[in-house]
């Protein structure tokens, strides 16, 4: 709604009647009064008076009142709540600092001279002329407190749309009443003041995203947090953004290569796909993500860690990680620490997710990690309860199912025709004694393609990763399975499950017969062999090779003590003299298929020097014997560390 004074310096106010026929129909019968700072001229006055008559097609009596401590030049209420400011610098002021803005975000303005020069001409070139804010637009805060505050009068304001309040600090429209809007606040509570102004920017909150944010860590707004400077994006984008529609996404069929054996063999993750890691606290999901982060190095795919919640030593060792495996440089890190704002925990995985979708819009492929999804509800939970919402089942809010199905939704595969970018989520999800059955597990699997499951009592045993073969599922499946490794991993884990079942049977002393041994002592060999090393990613030319070997027996005549070293054997092969062979087996490097008995002569020989020279004599009674394996003290010091490094 605007008011402008005409060029010729008359005292007549042009007020947008629409836009006040509104404002009165809704106040109807309520006093207006008229504020301002000094009295004003009995024309100015009669002006305003002949505006709101003319609106509302009726006799109004306006009353005047002067407020000398006013920060705004006039204000005019109508009723108890509703309030329209008249001061010609508001509007002025806002779109010279918003166009300021916006031309050091672009890196026009570098140094404090062009600023200067810049809001010279800018002062210049124009001048401020009354305005009127709507009363849609314009509201005064009632309380604050808690990262929270509870505002009157934006009555027009959408669903977590931005609103400033004075001094700059912004905030997100959180929950909408008839007369008050909940807002959450991002920035410091005590920069905002009862009874001071609240106006609406018209749009959702908006993150910097582009090429320049690989390799820095910000925050939930895109500010750098790493003191490397400050950071000069493509674009800007919305944290809010709605999905891709059904038909303008394709079927997921590309492979994520994660490095880690057990999930490429028996849970692979397509491009485009959302795969939920799930399991109890500090055993191993972090690392999961963190060793796929890894695995896209010099795989043209952009990678987003979002550290939700987590402590900045831990947020430190992470990145520590990621640059020591020369992993940064195609990541952005996005943090919200635990002592920011509730509001930045809950924005975080969302400013993560436009950032990943810069790149899916410009035909690329990015990963995006959400560690983790269970402190966010935690995080909506408490803001929810701070604005009084009503609360569900286990004191969640009923719309928490919403906040992340509308998340994890905007991942995908977009079809040619939109580009053919991807978008893949991995989130994590926290357990209490392994029950995914509670409200979040059950919530995000249902929103997700599939699940990594990990189970502590694997963990516990020294299995790396601990990952639960039986509920891990991935419902795109070999779809997105490279054709060697499916070939060679398609009975994996049926052999495991099998195998699983009869050791649980012969630890009660069953007598095995011959054809049932063998089948132990595969099992036994491939379990083993699906241990990793952290942070240790292989090949899919490495991985099909063990696979090979492992299902087909190469392995039953080494000694388990020595199945690391054989495989360290063998996975060296497979980088040097054996590349070609290793690379037909995988379908890569245009190589022609591999020859299987060529194959399993090369793996022999390489394995030949770490065999035994019988079959071990009482295979079962040593790895059966009872349900805790014993573990040496090197291996001991082996698990400590890579607990340590997975909290």
């Amino acid at each position: 709604m605007n008011v402008s004074r005409s060029r010729d310096a008359s005292d007549r106010v042009r007020l947008d009647t629409e836009a006040l026929r509104r404002l009165l129909g809704v106040f109807e019968g309520a006093r207006v009064t008229l504020c301002s700072r000094t009295c004003l001229d009995d024309r100015v006055v009669a002006s305003v008076h002949d505006a709101l008559c003319e609106a509302a097609g009726r006799e109004i009596a306006v009353e005047t009142h002067v407020v000398p401590t006013m920060d705004a030049g006039a204000v005019l209420h109508v009723g108890d709540t509703g309030r329209i400011v008249l001061d010609p610098r508001v509007m002025w002021l806002s779109s010279i600092e918003r166009e300021l803005k916006d031309h050091v975000e672009r890196g026009e303005l570098t140094d404090a001279k062009d600023v200067f020069q810049w809001l010279a001409g800018a002062l210049a070139a124009t001048c401020p002329e009354p305005a009127v804010e709507q009363l849609s637009d314009t509201g005064h805060v009632v309380r604050v407190g808690d990262g929270v505050a509870v505002v009157a009068g934006l009555r027009d304001a959408g669903s977590q749309e931005a609103v400033e309040f004075e001094g700059g600090v912004q905030g997100i429209a959180f929950t909408l009443r008839e007369q008050e809007v909940g807002v959450v606040l991002l920035g410091d509570e005590r920069a905002v003041r009862e009874g001071s102004d609240v106006r609406r920017l018209g749009h959702a909150v908006r993150v910097p995203v582009g090429e320049a944010l690989l390799g820095r860590v910000v925050d939930a707004l895109g500010r750098p947090m790493d003191g490397m400077g400050g950071i000069v994006p493509e674009s800007w984008y919305p944290v809010e953004r709605a999905a891709p529609r059904v038909v303008d996404r394709s079927p997921v069929d590309t492979p994520l290569h994660t490095g880690i054996k057990a999930i490429d063999a028996l849970v692979p993750i397509g491009r485009g796909q959302r795969e939920l890691i799930v399991g109890d606290r500090s055993i191993g999901k972090s690392s999961i993500a963190i060793d796929t982060i890894l695995a896209q190095k010099d795989r043209d795919v952009a990678c987003v860690y979002c550290a939700i919640g987590q402590k900045a030593s831990t947020v430190a060792s992470v990145v520590a990680t990621l640059r020591e495996e020369g992993a940064l440089a195609h990541t952005a890190v996005v943090t919200a620490l635990p002592a920011d704002p509730p509001a930045y925990r809950y924005l975080a995985p969302y400013a993560a997710c436009a950032i990943g979708e810069y790149f899916m819009d410009r035909g690329g492929d990015a990963l995006v990690v959400f560690d983790d999804l269970s402190k966010h509800a935690v995080t909506y939970r408490e803001i929810s309860a701070l604005l009084e919402r009503p609360v569900g089942r286990e004191a969640y809010p009923g719309d928490i199912f919403y906040v992340h199905s509308r998340l994890l939704e905007r991942a995908g595969h977009l079809s040619a025709a939109q580009g053919g970018g991807s978008l893949t989520a991995l989130p994590i999800v926290e357990t209490l004694a392994g029950d995914i059955s509670a409200f979040i597990p059950t919530n995000v699997i249902s929103i997700c393609d599939g699940q990594i499951v990990l189970d502590a009592a694997s963990f516990n045993e020294g299995r790396r990763p601990a990952m639960d073969s039986g509920l891990s599922v991935s419902r795109v499946g070999g779809s997105a399975q490279s054709a060697g490794l499916k070939k060679v991993a398609g009975r994996l884990r049926i052999d495991l499950a099998q195998f699983e079942e009869m050791a649980r049977f012969v630890k009660f002393g069953a007598e095995v017969d011959e054809a049932t041994q063998q089948q132990l002592t595969r099992g036994e060999r491939a379990r083993e062999l699906l241990r990793q090393p952290l942070h240790r990613p292989l090949t899919l030319e490495q991985e099909v090779v063990v696979l090979f070997a492992v299902i087909n027996g190469q392995f039953d005549r080494v000694p388990m003590e020595r199945i690391g070293d054989a495989e360290a054997a063998l996975l060296t092969w497979a980088e040097g003299p054996g590349a070609h062979l290793a690379a037909a087996l995988a379908g890569t490097a245009g190589a022609p298929p591999a020859d299987t008995p060529e194959l399993r002569e090369a793996i022999a020989g390489v394995l030949a020097g770490f065999e035994s020279g019988a079959q071990e004599s009482d295979a079962t009674e040593s790895v059966f014997a009872g349900s805790d394996k014993p573990v040496e003290a090197e291996e001991q010091t082996e698990v400590a560390d890579q607990d340590a490094a997975a909290r």
